[in-house]
């Protein structure tokens, strides 16, 4: 850019000769702060030095420019210089306009792309994720309401059309004062399906619903999936609790941006670690993104003065305790009460997402359904809380369903920087890094989280395995017995399958056949025909010379299980018939996360990622090679 049109943007009041000598003070300064070389200049134009800085905006136009769309709509996270004004009117005014406008643009060409490319494909709850996030950036069109109710609707999900189609008649009644295009209405209305006779919602066992009842009497039954796109449609006093943070935090982001740009836009020093970097913060738009840099906030909003939504809360995390399908379907319906009580209440919402990514973990629902939902559950309570940690660690886990591994990992540093002390975060950061073949890392992780929570049988369990995939059977055993033989509250320890089936794994490893058949048999007992047991269970079998028992005993498993194909071929790895293992991983539609880890990491599955075609699992899955010690 040329000198003139510098001094212009900058300095339009002043005289050229004040405009050119408060430049060459510029200069001087960001040549002293980020080296001689980093400006390139002559006598009449100016340019930043290209081999040492870059700028997140020259990364978007180049990833439109090739058509990488989504990498574009991953990549953008709202308006260049958000909340930066320097002078009203101002030429540089004008030009932050015009280039904000055409990026906004170009961010909404490519996540429409996204969404019609995935209908296409027949990916509708893609389609659906692609269209929420559009109508997120663009909560007032019409047009792009009828696209996401069009979305829900061929995903199979009508009432969640006509709940947004209602929604965005509320909201345009209220910030336009106007009736809202009766198109979206139709359509609302055509999808509106007979309420539900019961006051019971579906999926909530008649145990937890005598309990939750007197709470929920004045609550509507019906379920609400809170998504980044419905929470800007939010009601009209969640938006009035949230205005003042929202412009606390612009203001504070207004300040950091001027700095950056009088140090010279969106820079960032490579090839010197001493050296200073100014850098802007992109709000993050999707749960598929990880906000690293977003400030730490107190607290409050993870919080509720609503006793009955406090008491919800409590019964979801107790009925999520379990890991159960039950349980955990009974969390969902529990939190979702807490949030109608108190839709600004964060850590109902967290709670909510930890729930959903705990169904999909387990196979209990399909991950396609699952994963989206909390990432979206998670991403609501850090609008609400960016503070949150523990959400993030669910955006971690959504991210890794999506195998998304360095983002993922991102998620989890975010959480652990946000909630050092909180065991989950850790729990399951280890479970990342076991998915990519790290287990020693993940066993520090999992000692950490039982050091911080000794009471949870989970997370006991989860150490016990990550010590198993270190190549430390010994202390894996001790772990797993402190963890069930010699808690006094049994009971309490075998509403716990996974501790069971996995203790269960370990102690055949060490050679006790008749315990660990005893432990598998009884996690079956609370998780029957579970496909992932059994396979363990046919493990020991191997184990003990007897594949005919194996598959005796895997014959029991749940065919229909979303996760049996996955299963089914790892029991063919264990009893070495790798052709027939390949033959049945072609099937799988969704690889399990729990399957991950021992795909990564157990010792047994060696043969398997020896095998020349394990590379085209490794590939689909986009995982790093796996280290050598983990083989």
């Amino acid at each position: 850019m040329s000198r003139e049109r510098v001094q212009a943007y900058l300095w339009p009041e002043s005289t050229s000769g004040h405009a050119r000598h408060a430049l060459d003070q510029l200069l001087y300064a960001t040549r002293r702060d980020l080296g001689s070389d980093s400006l390139l200049s002559n006598t009449t134009d100016l340019r930043l030095n290209p081999n040492f800085f870059r700028a997140d905006v020259w990364t978007f136009d180049e990833v439109i420019d090739a058509g990488c769309w989504e990498d574009a709509a991953n990549l953008y996270a709202g308006p260049i210089l958000e909340g930066l004004h320097l002078i009203d009117g101002s030429d540089f005014e004008r030009w932050l306009d015009a280039e904000r406008l055409r990026r906004e643009q170009q961010h909404h060409h490519a996540l429409e792309v996204l969404a019609k490319e995935s209908a296409d494909r027949g990916d509708f709850p893609g389609a659906v994720q692609w269209w929420r996030r559009r109508a997120a950036a663009d909560p007032l069109s019409a047009s792009v309401a009828l696209d996401l109710m069009r979305a829900l609707g061929a995903a199979g999900d009508g009432a969640g059309a006509a709940r947004h189609g209602r929604i965005y008649g509320e909201v345009v009644r209220a910030s336009l004062q106007m009736e809202p295009d009766p198109a979206v209405e139709a359509l609302a209305s055509s999808l509106v399906t007979p309420e539900r006779s019961s006051g019971v919602p579906s999926g909530l066992s008649t145990e937890t619903a005598r309990v939750a009842a007197p709470a929920a009497a004045d609550v509507s039954a019906s379920p609400i999936t809170m998504t980044k796109a419905e929470g800007t449609l939010a009601s009209a006093r969640e938006q009035s609790t949230l205005r003042p943070r929202r412009r606390l935090r612009a203001v504070r982001a207004a300040i950091i941006v001027f700095c950056a740009a009088i140090a010279t836009l969106l820079v960032s020093s490579q090839g010197r670690n001493t050296s200073r970097a100014a850098s802007v913060a992109m709000r993050a738009n999707s749960p598929n993104d990880v906000p690293v840099n977003t400030p730490i906030i107190d607290g409050a909003a993870h919080r509720t003065a609503d006793a009955a939504a406090r008491a919800l809360y409590l019964r979801g995390r107790a009925a999520w305790e379990k890991r159960t399908k039950a349980g955990l379907e009974d969390a969902v319906v529990l939190y979702r009460q807490a949030t109608q009580r108190d839709p600004v209440y964060a850590a109902a919402y967290t709670g909510l997402a930890e729930s959903y990514a705990m169904l999909g973990y387990f196979g209990f629902g399909a991950g396609d359904v699952m994963f989206p939902k909390a990432g979206a559950a998670a991403q609501k309570a850090l609008e609400l809380d960016p503070s949150a940690g523990e959400a993030y660690a669910v955006l971690g886990q959504s991210l890794a369903w999506q195998h998304k591994w360095v983002r993922s990992e991102q998620a989890y540093r975010r959480a652990i920087a946000l909630v050092p002390n909180n065991p989950t975060a850790h729990q399951w950061y280890a479970l990342l890094l076991a998915y990519v073949g790290r287990p020693h890392e993940a066993a520090l992780q999992t000692g950490i989280a039982s050091r911080l929570d000794p009471l949870s049988v989970q997370i006991n369990n989860m150490h016990g395995m990550m010590l198993y995939y270190a190549g430390m059977l010994d202390s894996s055993v001790r772990q797993f017995e402190r963890t069930v033989e010699e808690e006094p509250d049994t009971a309490w320890v075998r509403q716990n399958p996974w501790v069971l089936t996995n203790f269960g794994r370990v102690a055949a490893a060490a050679g006790r056949e008749k315990q660990a058949i005893h432990l598998i048999e009884a996690a079956l007992v609370v998780v029957p025909a579970h496909p992932r047991l059994l396979l363990d269970l046919g493990a020991v079998y191997v184990l003990g010379g007897k594949p005919q028992h194996a598959w005796a005993a895997f014959a029991r498993a749940d065919s229909a299980h979303p996760h049996y194909p996955a299963y089914r071929g790892l029991m063919h790895a264990t009893t070495g018939e790798l052709d027939q293992a390949f033959a049945w991983f072609d099937r799988v539609s969704e690889w399990p996360l729990p399957a991950l880890v021992g795909l990564s990491c157990d010792t047994r599955f060696a043969p398997l990622r020896a095998d020349a075609r394990f590379g085209a699992i490794r590939k689909r899955l986009k995982l790093p090679p796996v280290p050598a010690r983990s083989s």
